[in-house]
């Protein structure tokens, strides 16, 4: 009938055999790819208080509703370096969507685009919040961060003492720039796989 002859190791060297076996038991097998939602509510431990705010937590999509990152977002008034004093900055104060908090993800998911989601769905939400600008808060010796941020077109701000080692970075929502174009546009599906 329509059977098919099982495929033949002659010719290989034992090596290649042997390759094989170990590739075929392991790594090549297909991973479970799995969808990742982010989604808003409430944040009651803001640190900055802010009357307008927003926790985000981006979750599989299936049963275990695993957290695999999260973030904050708060509207303060603050000036353009992100500090709210007063002085010569008084001028400048102004809502402004801040990034507050850390932005986590869960290092199995790390590299799959779970932060830019989280980022991504953050500036969405400042739009809606009715602020044309976000800034952020990042350790000056966190260079996959700062990658990231300057990736997604944000700026450093002057390093200021009041800063403590840290950079702020700000972007206008509104600049016609690629990565607001495509954070305006519906978002595609995210599918991430455990490391």
């Amino acid at each position: 009938p329509n059977s098919r002859p099982e495929p033949s190791l002659v010719g290989l060297t034992a090596d290649s055999r042997s390759m094989l076996a170990v590739l075929s038991a392991t790594s090549l097998a297909p991973s479970r790819s799995r969808s990742v939602t982010v989604q808003s509510s409430p944040w009651p431990e803001r640190p900055g208080g802010g009357r307008l705010h927003s926790w985000l937590a981006a979750t599989i999509d299936d049963e275990s509703a695993q957290d695999v990152g999260h973030c904050g977002l708060e509207i303060l008034s603050c000036g353009p370096d992100g500090l709210l004093g007063g002085g010569e900055r008084w001028p400048y104060i102004r809502p402004r969507a801040i990034l507050s908090g850390t932005l986590t993800v869960s290092p199995k998911y790390r590299r799959q685009g779970v932060a830019q989601r989280l980022l991504t769905e953050a500036e969405r939400k400042a739009r809606w919040l009715g602020v044309d600008e976000m800034l952020l808060m990042v350790n000056q010796k966190n260079a996959a961060a700062l990658k990231l941020y300057t990736k997604l077109g944000y700026a450093p701000k002057p390093v200021l003492a009041e800063h403590g080692g840290q950079v702020c970075m700000s972007k206008h929502l509104y600049y016609p720039t690629v990565h607001n174009q495509r954070s305006m546009l519906p978002l595609r599906r995210l599918e991430v796989t455990a490391a």
